[in-house]
């Protein structure tokens, strides 16, 4: 006797296999009643889990003239999470994280080393050589006549490296009244409790702090669940265009994802519409509405830093400091080598690559090359560095805000087309907030253009247009909101409670 099988009781990777090798055999397309004769099935399972094969080979979902839903795979079964490349594409994510946040966390500890380290050396050895310069000079730098004896080139140069720091860091405090500086005292202890650590401070001008919209696949979940929720369970491809910003390709292949996940259903209408029905987020306790207001969420632009412009107005300053003292002591090695002195100088030479050259030869077996590599090549070749990769980084930042701005504008212009279909101009489909204002100024109308090529938007003379089918498909969808009952899924009240008195 053969041994019965639950229906509700079955392992679901095997069905998907199943229906899989189905699809492909009707070279990919199929109904739910096809499926349940060719595999033997119960209808159960197939209805279950077909949205899963949907939603993992990216089904195309078409309606037949007798109303039902045809599930199609026009560019074949591929399937988007298993086999060899989607298992390595997952192993290379995880493997790149990884290594990316070692390397950040180390390369933000180099970079301040670097920036505040060679920018401190720097600054010392500017101060030494400037003595030795006036110990040079004072020693004997005029001959018996009085005549001076040259070498004043090093002091002048010093002399005004030390007067633009002098300048910089002084120079403003000379002409500050008392009750200025205790005001100034207090903003900085005020801005103390809040300080950033240098290291992330610095890290944030050079790589940014991160996408603000990292969490949008949950953010989006969310908006779209409460939609449905509070519009009877009901959603409209449209309305989930509107909701994601997906242009409408893309809305048909991700929405697949939707009916898995929250145990969906495609509906059609009488006239032909398709819907989608989500039955299972009917039946909540929760009644807040939590939809945005009615609107759709929006995405945020990436900033370029979260510091205050003043901190990288600063830390620009400071590599600028290193960048001008690197290219100085590259130069000056690549083409001066080791100097010697004129004959008969004993004294110091009051000459800036000199003196350090010769400060470098008591700590150095080989001097110039110190002084080429550690104090020339490094330093310079660090510090083009720190300016290339926050512009090369601006560049994309831009080129991402712009997309998500178009995405902004995309559900935008959706929603208004949505909610008046009878005649729409892509000038008033435009909105002024700077989060979905992209440079493109006709990106409204291309929005508008494009939705009519899918939907079949008709253009007027004065060049409007307007959505007789989205007009159509709005009415049907509001009619099958409208005969869905509330009180259908209501929870009612509790029969049971494991707390009651005989419960156990």
């Amino acid at each position: 006797m053969a041994k019965d099988t639950k229906v509700y009781d079955y392992k679901s990777g095997a069905v998907r296999d199943r229906l899989a090798s189905e699809f492909r055999k009707s070279r990919g397309e199929a109904t739910v009643a096809d499926l349940v004769v060719r595999t033997g099935l119960p209808k159960y399972q197939v209805e279950t889990e077909v949205r899963a094969v949907a939603d993992e080979f990216g089904a195309r979902l078409r309606v037949t003239e007798s109303g039902e839903i045809l599930y199609s795979f026009p560019r074949g079964l591929h399937s988007r999470y298993r086999g060899l490349g989607p298992t390595l594409k997952r192993l290379w994510k995880a493997l790149r994280k990884g290594a990316a946040a070692v390397a950040a966390f180390l390369f933000k500890i180099w970079i301040v080393v670097m920036l505040v380290g060679y920018f401190v050396l720097f600054l010392a050895l500017t101060l030494v050589a400037l003595a030795a310069s006036i110990a040079a000079q004072t020693a004997g730098n005029r001959d018996s006549r009085g005549r001076n004896r040259g070498g004043g080139g090093g002091l002048m140069f010093t002399g005004r490296i030390l007067e633009l720091f002098v300048r910089i860091w002084f120079y403003g405090e000379l002409f500050k009244s008392p009750e200025q500086r205790y005001h100034e005292r207090e903003r900085r202890l005020a801005r103390s409790a809040d300080r950033r650590p240098l290291h992330k401070a610095v890290f944030s001008f050079v790589f940014g702090d991160g996408d603000p919209n990292e969490p949008w696949a949950e953010t989006e979940k969310k908006a779209v669940a409460a939609f449905i929720q509070a519009n009877r369970g009901i959603l409209s491809l449209e309305e989930f265009m509107t909701l994601t910003g997906h242009r409408p390709g893309e809305a048909e292949d991700a929405i697949n994802r939707y009916l898995y996940e929250f145990e969906g259903s495609p509906e059609v209408t009488a006239n032909g519409t398709i819907y989608y029905f989500f039955p299972a987020l009917m039946r909540r306790k929760d009644e807040r509405d939590r939809t945005f207001g009615g609107s759709a969420p929006l995405k945020r632009l990436v900033p370029f830093s979260s510091n205050p412009r003043k901190a990288n107005v600063w830390f620009a300053a400071l590599n600028g400091v290193n960048l001008a003292f690197g290219s100085y002591f590259l130069v000056n090695a690549l083409s001066r080598g080791i100097p010697s002195l004129p004959p008969g100088a004993e004294r110091i030479p009051a000459d800036f690559y000199r003196i350090v050259l010769m400060l470098v030869s008591q700590v150095a077996a080989d001097p110039l090359s110190a002084v080429l590599w550690g104090l020339g090549f490094v330093p310079a070749a660090f510090a083009v560095l720190f300016y290339l990769v926050p512009f090369l980084r601006s560049l994309r930042l831009a080129r991402t805000n712009e997309e998500i701005k178009r995405q902004n504008l995309r559900k935008l212009v959706y929603a208004r087309v949505w909610d008046e279909p009878g005649r729409v101009s892509p000038g008033t489909a435009a909105v002024p907030d700077e989060a979905a204002n992209p440079a493109d100024r006709k990106a409204a109308q291309k929005a508008v253009e494009e939705l009519a090529a899918w939907a079949g938007g008709e253009p007027d003379a004065g060049g409007a247009w307007s959505f007789p089918e989205l007009a159509r498909r709005r009415a049907d969808v509001e009619a099958a909101r409208r005969a869905v009952k509330p009180e259908d899924y209501a929870l009612g009240g509790a029969v049971f409670d494991s707390e009651s008195p005989g419960a156990g």
